[in-house]
């Protein structure tokens, strides 16, 4: 199976560093890197496979992925070349989140779903925005677009719910989905200020580009939709949500979610209730008793209460590129698996 990477910023780069590291697991499945392609450091091609381990030094070196060229790989200038015209079974999409436009990576997964290939991305803007869209292109040209990596990072949710819990009708969901909002809380809650904290997760790196879309609730939002319409059917967009951030969160609000005996969290929450449904985004003071109270720094997890067998948590200790590229690979391993 031959996999081309589109985007290899943060995710694109440890995707690769996966790729080297579980070589053996590559391997033994067939799966090898054809080509990365990228819209300014350089895109590079070869049929036989490339190089890994080389390719990730000489972009260290040069800062450009087309600073590698062995027999019989090719350079090129053109990004979008590499994905209509060259061969390869899976795109793997790593572009960075747009989360109003959804682009370029809606147009992208378009293309190589239109060419009959398969499609595996972490980008939740585009997920959250043509949700409907991809999935029927996807459908029509009888190829798979798998999207494990938008909304839990490396931690398995959609595929649990697809292979682990098969029969059961999600009726509920309740999610910490932001990690940056979560060690941000989680900071605040040992006396640090609001300033304070974002700033510490902005220097470890593990926040969006523009961090108010996850201050002020928007990435936690997509997610929330890709869930609604992936795992509830629900038929809604990212303006029905009701989205409160983080943004105004002061020690005080802290302070009181400490005397009422538990913790401030952004929740997300999908629930379908006698008075129609209920989605939002917004912070809530959960009891110690729930599951998710415990889930501090840039832990992420959800709640899912299903018709069969009741509630079901899930959790993972940390949500950055490492943990996301994880669940590309684990996406294109299931694609190998048929």
């Amino acid at each position: 199976m031959r996999v081309l990477l589109f985007g290899c910023g943060r995710v694109g780069r440890s995707f690769c560093e996966l790729l080297s590291r579980k070589r053996n697991i590559t391997a033994s499945a067939s799966i090898s890197l054809v080509g990365v392609a990228t819209r300014s450091r350089g895109c590079i091609y070869n049929p036989y496979g490339i190089d890994v381990d080389n390719l990730l030094k000489w972009e260290a070196l040069t800062g450009r992925l087309d600073a590698l060229l062995h027999e019989g790989g090719l350079i090129l200038n053109d990004a979008d070349e590499m994905l209509e015209d060259l061969d390869y079974d899976v795109l793997v999409e790593c572009t960075p989140s747009d989360f109003e436009l959804g682009e370029p990576a809606r147009t992208i997964i378009k293309k190589a779903l239109e060419r009959g290939k398969h499609v595996v991305t972490a980008n939740t803007g585009a997920m959250s925005l043509y949700y409907d869209e991809l999935m029927e292109g996807s459908l029509q040209r009888g190829v798979s677009l798998l999207y494990e990596a938008t909304v839990l990072s490396g931690t398995p949710l959609f595929s649990l719910v697809r292979e682990g819990l098969p029969g059961c009708h999600v009726k509920r969901f309740e999610g910490i989905l932001n990690g940056t909002c979560n060690y941000i809380l989680s900071v605040m809650g040992m006396g640090s200020s609001f300033d304070e904290a974002m700033l510490e997760a902005q220097r470890r790196g593990l926040s969006e580009q523009n961090p108010w879309f996850d201050i002020d609730g928007l990435e936690a939002a997509a997610k929330t939709v890709i869930v609604a319409k992936s795992m509830m059917s629900l038929d809604i967009d990212i303006k029905q949500v009701s989205i409160n951030g983080i943004r105004n969160v002061t020690m005080q609000n802290i302070e009181e979610a400490k005397r009422k005996g538990g913790k401030l969290k952004l929740v997300s929450r999908i629930e379908i209730n006698s008075d129609g449904l209920d989605i939002s985004v917004g912070p809530e003071i959960l009891s110690l008793n729930h599951p998710l109270a415990y889930l501090e720094g840039f832990s992420i997890g959800a709640l899912l209460l299903t018709d069969i067998i009741g509630e079901v948590c899930i959790s993972g200790s940390s949500s950055g590129p490492k943990e996301t590229a994880y669940s590309l690979l684990r996406d294109v391993l299931s694609i190998k698996r048929g």
